[in-house]
């Protein structure tokens, strides 16, 4: 299940590069523009990712040391708070709170071996996905001769335009993801950045790339939020909560109905039908894949049956 999902996630990437390198193969051979094209698209993520990811790791620095005073400040804001003439913090045992928080940083630091692996087995499935979406970049017309020839001669026409489309909506899907957790990602920093709640930027960067689990992912998010921005008082948690909220109106109304509906042309219903699936069977990288295998077998659906069947009825 791993090496399929690591395929077809390449298989995303290469169809998002292809258009550039078949634009580009026009003037250099194919081998050359398929290097020009990655290694800038790594370039760019490098140039994006490094800045935010250094700001991010000072920030997260800073969060693990003031998490005793923040807990602090949390349990002085909740003694604020009365219901029926109790406090409510006797409903909250601060205590339990601090030591589960001490826990988890004592395990953080026993498993800093299995935390250095973990990156170093990033690394390695980063480096497969590279060379993966060369190759299939670079033999992209070979590969396709390939997989057609596996059809009889009567249907290789169909076959070809099922994959041309497939592959067209499913490169779609690279641009419509990135564009939504990048406008995610931005709303709530600056959002966060006016309200003058610490750590937003990590904040920002942490609603953005969880923006790609559903549901899950934003509420995680919004919850770190408004417990960043508590200790600043009832009024800026709110607005906190509000700037969290706003990002995914935006997202959820604007970009990706935009942007998914354009490259994918997926319902709405669908795609939360892919990520349910996909969280059941397929783990967090199905999850994030989503979206594109809905596009496959929707895409498949669509052309081998829906019009099939209306096509023998008009007849």
């Amino acid at each position: 299940k791993q090496v399929v999902l690591l395929f077809f996630g390449s298989y995303v990437i290469a169809c998002s590069l292809n258009p550039i390198v078949n634009t580009l193969s026009k003037k250099i051979p194919r081998i050359w523009a398929s290097a020009i094209v990655i290694s800038l698209a790594l370039a760019f993520l490098l140039a994006v990712f490094l800045p935010i990811l250094s700001i991010t790791f000072r920030e997260f620095i800073a969060i693990m040391h003031d998490i005793p005073n923040r807990i602090a400040e949390a349990g002085a804001f909740l003694s604020q708070f009365k219901f029926m003439g109790h406090s409510a913090l006797e409903f909250i045992n601060m205590d339990n709170i601090t030591n589960t928080v001490n826990d988890m940083g004592k395990a953080v630091l026993n498993h800093s071996v299995d935390f250095t692996m973990g990156i170093l087995s990033f690394i390695a499935v980063l480096f497969s996905i590279i060379m993966i979406v060369f190759y299939l970049v670079y033999e992209q017309k070979e590969i396709k001769k390939g997989f057609l020839k596996i059809f009889p001669p009567k249907i290789r026409y169909k076959a070809e335009y099922l994959t041309d489309t497939i592959s067209e909506r499913v490169g779609g899907y690279v641009i419509a993801q990135i564009a939504s957790m990048s406008v995610v990602g931005i709303i709530t920093a600056l959002g966060l950045m006016i309200l003058n709640v610490k750590y937003a930027v990590f904040l920002g960067l942490l609603a953005g790339v969880t923006d790609i689990i559903p549901i899950v992912g934003p509420t995680l998010a919004l919850c770190a939020g408004v417990i960043a921005a508590l200790p600043d008082g009832a009024v800026i948690a709110l607005l906190a909560a509000f700037v969290f909220m706003l990002a995914q109106w935006v997202s959820n109304n604007w970009t990706r109905p935009l942007v998914f509906g354009k490259f994918l042309n997926l319902h709405p219903l669908i795609i939360i039908m892919a990520f349910l699936v996909a969280a059941q069977f397929l783990g967090v990288w199905g999850v994030i894949l989503a979206p594109a295998i809905a596009a496959v077998f929707v895409t498949l659906f669509d052309e081998i049956y829906v019009k099939q069947i209306n096509k023998e009825k008009d007849e």
